[in-house]
């Protein structure tokens, strides 16, 4: 079967058309918006609504209330946490889900018909994605700018034979009917991704700053957003503290029938075992134990005895339970991903350079695109589909470019290549287990890491320690930029002048200069200005991506390039003016 899939990708990359999975052109996605396809028009029955009007309706504030639960309870873990620059570990201010200056943008539409699997009695669903957005007066200037956070509306699409009818429509119009899709009857859920809590590198020194993203997906219920069961993400407190039910869910997984669903990754967990509330924490990703939920509820040894030969993507128990994180949220939303998301949307062109997103797409979805091309494909040609899925880290069927994770020697992931030209070398490794490394060049680059370490793993982000190794060489006329000023495993960078294959020139904030400048509460774009250098750095695109920790920036020549993704002030909790 896995053959056939890679033919079908062959075949499909020679064809001059390929279906539209993914709206995210801004003018496009405008339009929509300023037609039936607003947040305020599609959930809550109130066109065009900024927060504050929003918040008269009762889903809409049970939503809000139950996040400012949250918001406050971490309050109460950690004294230093508090809203705006004046604390050193920074909270969301839960004000822009009630002000009149802030709304939820549409930024994307997103066919994911290949999720029938999850969804069976339908044809998978349509997704319409929503970031947070604010446009507000600030010393007589306007500034306007995204936020982190997302809602992600999930809608069934209705069953018909072989969901062929479905494909077609979606595909044979200039525009997919969404009118006759997008309807409270067929909403699914409502999945929130909301950056709660971010430590600056000044702070964070270590590990290059540090973030926390809730995670939640709600079910419209008598006029109600109630959490419900994440999907293979399992509750770790009560599964710890139960052994019994532990043992029930271990039996589960270990069924010949769901080791071959963990494989195709298309194993659903029952919600018995599920949670309703997960976070996520970055930098450092897969490397943090606390977004390795299953690592915290099993040992290695709890599968040493399964059956796992003949198996596509699990080699032995380490990858078996790192495919069990990789289906969990918290372990989906930071491997491969962009800040903690996999989609970001479009920016305006009106966007200033320096806060611009230059690729919306994690390089997971990146990745994935091909695959749903080839689902879609077979939908709408009449035949059976293939409803399996590699990592969302990476695909092993095909050598693994620059950035992308790579098996080390002695580890089990000897599948996970590099292509020719690269190798692969270990940046940041869990303290007690070096699997897995980057693919890079043999002659550095800019945007190389530089500052690798291992990570001591406890499942408390606050206590996760870095321990720096050997720094690694740049190219002679490049330097590293270090970790502690916000460059997660160091980051190879020199002038502008004389740039490679693969560099191109964009511009590195002065990072002490520019929190000052905010804590004044000065325009973005005026701190900004007084206190960016030009430097080289990774070019990069929609084909090419970044580096784990980095996310493509768009700059003043309109090209790619790669920076942490918390240089730009649309991914960062703090430094934005007052809501209200």
């Amino acid at each position: 079967m896995r053959q056939l899939i890679l033919i079908s990708l062959l075949l499909l990359s020679s064809l001059a058309f390929a279906h539209r999975l993914v709206l995210e052109d801004p003018s496009e996605v405008q339009s929509l918006e300023e037609g039936d396809f607003n947040l305020g028009a599609v959930l809550f029955r109130l066109p065009g609504a900024d927060n504050k009007k929003l918040l008269k309706h009762p889903a809409y504030n049970s939503l809000v209330t139950d996040l400012e639960k949250d918001l406050e309870a971490l309050k109460t873990q950690d004294s230093k946490l508090g809203v705006g620059m004046n604390y050193v570990h920074r909270l969301f201010d839960i004000r822009w889900l009630k002000s009149p200056a802030a709304k939820f943008e549409l930024v994307g539409v997103v066919n994911r018909m290949d999720r029938t699997v999850f969804n069976p009695g339908t044809c998978g669903e349509v997704r319409l994605i929503y970031r947070l957005s604010y446009a507000k007066t600030q010393n007589q200037t306007l500034i306007q700018s995204r936020l982190p956070m997302t809602l992600n509306a999930v809608f069934k699409l209705p069953a018909t034979p072989l969901c062929q009818a479905v494909a077609k429509q979606w595909s044979s119009q200039q525009k997919p009917p969404l009118k006759s899709w997008v309807t409270l009857a067929n909403l699914k859920s409502l999945e929130v991704n909301l950056q709660a809590v971010r430590w600056p590198s000044t702070i964070r020194g270590d590990m290059g700053g540090h973030a926390e993203y809730f995670l939640r997906v709600y079910r419209l219920k008598n006029n109600s957003f109630v959490p419900t069961a994440m999907e293979n993400t399992p509750d770790v407190a009560r599964l710890q503290n139960d052994s019994a039910l532990r043992a029930e869910l271990l039996a589960w997984i270990s069924t010949p029938e769901n080791i071959k669903a963990l494989d195709a990754g298309t194993l659903n967990i029952p919600e018995k075992f599920l949670t309703t509330k997960s976070s996520s924490f970055a930098l450092h990703g897969m490397n943090r134990l606390a977004n390795r939920p299953f690592d915290q509820i099993f040992k290695k040894d709890d599968f040493k005895n399964l059956k796992l030969t003949d198996l596509e993507n699990i080699y032995g128990p380490s990858s078996f339970r790192r495919r069990l994180n990789d289906l969990s949220c918290a372990g989906c939303h930071q491997g491969r991903t962009i800040a903690g998301f996999h989609f970001l949307g479009k920016d305006p062109e009106s966007t200033i350079f320096a806060n611009s997103i230059f690729s919306s797409q994690s390089p997971h979805m990146m990745q994935e695109q091909k695959r749903r091309q080839v689902y879609f494909q077979n939908i709408f040609q009449g035949k059976t589909p293939d409803s399996s899925r590699p990592f969302s880290e990476r695909d092993p069927q095909t050598p693994g470019p620059m950035n992308a994770h790579c098996g080390l020697p002695g580890s089990e992931y000897q599948a996970w290549t590099c292509a020719a030209g690269l190798k692969c070398v270990a940046v940041v490794n869990p303290e007690t287990s070096k699997e897995i490394g980057e693919c890079l060049p043999e002659q550095p680059v800019a945007g190389n890491p530089c500052e690798p370490g291992t990570i001591t793993q406890t499942a408390h982000s606050h206590k996760d320690q870095m321990k720096a190794s050997a720094r690694t060489a740049c190219a002679g006329h490049q330097v590293c930029q270090t970790t502690k000023v916000g460059f997660p495993g160091g980051m190879c960078s020199g002038g502008c002048e004389n740039l490679r294959p693969g560099e191109a020139c964009g511009a590195i904030a002065i990072l002490q200069g520019f929190n000052d400048c905010l804590a004044r509460n000065r325009p973005f774009g005026e701190c900004l200005a007084q206190n960016t250098r030009p430097a080289g750095l990774q070019a990069c695109d929609d084909n090419t991506s970044c580096r784990a920790d980095y996310i493509c920036n768009k700059t003043q020549s309109g090209k790619g390039v790669c920076i942490p993704p918390y240089f730009l002030f649309q991914l960062r909790v703090d430094g934005h003016p007052k809501p209200i």
